[in-house]
């Protein structure tokens, strides 16, 4: 079968969605698939490459300089001739949500080719208060209802609560299926404790992973919240320790300096991937305080590391843990969230107890699955368009 993929960013750029199209496509590339990867040029990269298997075309953009805004929002423009010359060389084309959800469709349409957008999540109005600019607040929800209103041949997402977000759109729930993303659990348990090496010394430390922007939609990850808590759980434990990795950092940086916790905030760097376990092994707690996750693969990695967690109760989260058995879900009010922080900091046992059924939860998801599914909808959708 030969697979066509569009979404803007790609590595180098990696987020959870390119975390999972890399994941996806190296593995239908194992299984003996065709995967042609269409994505947007950033600086320093090829127009074209092969990337573990995987066959990736880039298109130019528009205001490279500025790649994550306004240059990716460019991107359903540039791919199109491109993008519709691939689809014909392809069975099926699946688009990932939100920057090519239309023109993906338009190229899926054009090539006469069937069509799949896989969505992480829809913010909808959320975008009202985490938006930065017009254009993110008021023409964003405006752009996730036309692409939903787009007659795509299926809708996939990955967890219960983007398939809401989905639906809330009007697509029909029986149009919309929902696949997991996997978590590699034999990976994340390759690592010991070893505080040295983030510069640590042995004390109480809970630590973040992911962007670290607050100027842009990132705005969701609700970092300024974190913030606010290790505020509260360093009065509470005076040596406690918040460990965080990431791109963004010096966006992230003056709010620390302004509520005085240079001493107990430590940047550990952006960390290549194979430096991710021995990042989440340094925790002895990780925390997440997003207000939206489709999916989110931090909660999944530090649960296959054997790591308690704490995040929020919205989004994908409740679905991520397991509530006082694998981790703790609370509001994402600062007091509540540091209050639960500090309970498992101050609670070896429990932390540990929580830490080793979080391993055995989080073996359910498998990549193997996850493509196993994939594949399956693809069939199915190829099959449908040859009998129309």
């Amino acid at each position: 079968m030969k697979i066509l993929i569009l979404s803007d960013l790609a590595p180098p750029y990696i987020g959870g969605g390119e975390t999972y199209v890399t994941k996806l496509s190296t593995g239908l590339v194992n299984e003996g698939h065709e995967v042609h990867w269409l994505t947007s040029r950033i600086p320093d990269t090829s127009a074209d490459e092969i990337l573990d298997g995987v066959i990736i075309h880039r298109a130019p953009i528009l205001f490279q300089s500025k790649y994550l805004f306004p240059g990716r929002h460019s991107f359903g423009l540039t791919s199109l001739i491109k993008g519709i010359k691939l689809a014909r060389q392809c069975d099926v084309v699946q688009i990932n949500t939100l920057v090519p959800g239309l023109s993906g469709w338009m190229i899926a349409k054009y090539a006469n080719r069937p069509s799949l957008l896989f969505c992480h999540e829809f913010f909808n109005t959320m975008w009202h208060k985490i938006g930065q600019n017009f254009f993110e607040k008021y023409l964003y929800p405006i752009t996730e209802n036309l692409t939903c209103k787009a007659p795509y041949d299926w809708f996939a997402c990955p967890s219960e609560y983007s398939k809401k977000t989905i639906t809330n759109y009007g697509v029909p729930e029986n149009k919309v299926t929902v696949i997991p993303h996997g978590i590699d659990t034999d990976f994340f348990d390759t690592a010991n404790r070893n505080l040295k090496s983030f510069g640590l010394e042995d004390a109480p430390t809970f630590g973040y992973f992911g962007r670290l922007m607050v100027k842009t939609a990132a705005h969701s990850k609700n970092l300024i919240t974190l913030l606010k808590a290790a505020k509260l759980v360093v009065e509470s434990i005076p040596n406690a320790r918040l460990l965080l990795a990431g791109i963004g950092y010096n966006e992230l940086e003056p709010y620390v300096k302004e509520m005085e916790l240079e001493k107990n905030v430590v940047y550990a760097g952006k960390l290549p991937t194979e430096d991710t376990p021995s990042f989440l092994k340094a925790c002895d707690v990780v925390v997440c305080p997003a207000i939206s996750d489709g999916f989110c693969f931090l909660l999944g990695e530090a649960g296959a590391s054997g790591v308690a967690t704490v995040a929020t109760n919205m989004g994908a989260h409740t679905e991520r843990i397991a509530h006082n058995k694998t981790g703790i879900l609370t509001s994402a009010e600062p007091k509540n969230f540091a209050e639960n922080i500090v309970k498992l900091l101050n609670d070896k046992s429990l932390r540990e107890e929580y830490g080793r059924n979080a391993r055995d939860f989080m073996t359910k998801f498998t990549w193997k699955k996850s493509i196993d599914k994939h594949v399956e909808l693809y069939n199915n959708l190829i099959e449908q368009k040859q009998h129309k």
